[in-house]
């Protein structure tokens, strides 16, 4: 018979200890509101033995990246085999791949089932259904006593607690402080601490630093707990970042809403506004290259999306664009350099795998192509 109820009413704590004491095997799943977001832990006899969390995301793979098990074109690969097929695992891709010895493997993939229950452990809404069958051997990524997984939660819990840590949640959004190095000293960090201070961008959260670099939520916040009581980084939600957005970054999403809706003269009236204000400004040389693209000008949208680049290589959405433009220019190489570029920086999501289709297709094509160019004239 299932179990099934609110988690604002039972507590996953006591659900896990339910299914403990009772010796349970099967799927415990969980959907947090109002997020929606979905994941699954797996128990057998009572202990856990395997996680999944409902985001599209090679999170194992950025863990593997970044401990140096794998190299990027193994992550590319791995991330090529499980777009062909997503209902496969990230561990059987790896697995197959047989870059990463097998108890390096099982050692990470325990280490990320770990880290998965204790982000459940911080559901406190949405609801939970409980199935029993039988678990296959396949199945078990590891065995871990429901005792010291709650036990490890509640000790985190507390540690926070001791630092006085600002941190509230995984949500949370570190930025850097005003004035941090106006004195121009030396910053006595460890490299841990120069790594996720190299990741606060004012818009990423505590989560999304945490996944892009292999480590546990856990680890990061305590870090960024110690970079703001040294005066390095402030710490607030998403929704503060939203109130304290300069008045150009404001211009450029109601832009952006404008080109959704079509109405582009408007839009371009907007983004023209912030160039001549803020010529250097990545984001409004995207926009300004979205409308160009929108109106059927690609060549002046290649350039725009080319003029993001050079003031932000990092921006995505401009190397995506780019290749998708390039394509339709009929530069098959240049639309392909773009999109390989554009999957070295995103995680796994269904836009990203949009483009793995596509890069796969220019591949073939370019094969044709090649074949063509060496075939003799007749």
């Amino acid at each position: 018979m299932p179990i099934e109820g609110s988690l604002r009413e039972f507590a996953l704590h006591d659900i896990f200890q339910l299914l403990h004491m009772s010796r349970k095997s099967g799927e415990l799943r969980l959907v947090r509101e109002p997020a929606g977001t979905s994941g699954v832990v797996v128990f057998s006899g009572g202990a856990v033995v395997g996680a999944t969390l409902g985001e599209a995301s090679p999170r194992l793979g950025y863990m593997l990246l970044n401990a140096g098990k794998i190299t990027e074109a193994d992550l590319f690969r791995a991330g090529e085999l499980h777009a062909e097929d997503p209902g496969r695992s990230w561990g059987e891709v790896f697995r197959s791949l047989g870059v990463v010895e097998p108890d390096e493997l099982k050692k990470y993939l325990k280490f990320q089932v770990e880290e998965f229950v204790y982000e459940f452990l911080d559901w406190h809404d949405g609801h939970f259904l409980f199935g029993e069958r039988p678990v296959a051997d396949d199945e078990c990524l590891a065995w871990i006593p429901v005792e010291s997984l709650l036990m490890e939660g509640a000790r985190r819990a507390d540690e926070l607690s001791a630092l006085g840590s600002p941190v509230e949640s995984a949500e949370a959004v570190p930025r850097l402080a005003q004035g941090a190095a106006a004195d121009g000293g030396l910053l006595d960090l460890t490299p841990e601490e120069w790594e996720v201070l190299g990741r606060v961008d004012g818009s990423s959260d505590l989560k999304a630093i945490a996944w892009t670099l292999g480590r546990s939520e856990f680890d990061v916040s305590k870090i960024v707990s110690t970079l703001s009581n040294k005066g390095l980084v402030e710490i607030g939600s998403q929704k503060e970042v939203a109130r304290t957005k300069p008045p150009h970054e404001l211009a450029l999403d109601l832009a952006g809403e404008l080109i959704e809706r079509g109405e582009l003269e408007l839009a371009s009236s907007k983004i023209s506004s912030v160039l001549k204000a803020h010529e250097d400004e990545p984001r409004a040389h995207y926009m300004a290259a979205r409308v160009l693209e929108r109106k059927g000008d690609l060549r002046a949208a290649e350039q725009g999306y080319e003029n993001a680049l050079s003031f932000d290589p990092l921006a995505k959405e401009a190397r995506q664009r780019l290749g998708l433009v390039r394509l339709k220019l009929g530069n098959i190489d240049g639309a392909a350099r773009a999109w390989r570029a554009y999957l070295k920086m995103v995680p796994d999501t269904v836009e990203r795998r949009r483009v793995q289709r596509a890069l796969s297709a220019v591949r073939e094509l370019q094969i044709v192509v090649s074949e063509f160019d060496g075939r003799e004239r007749p």
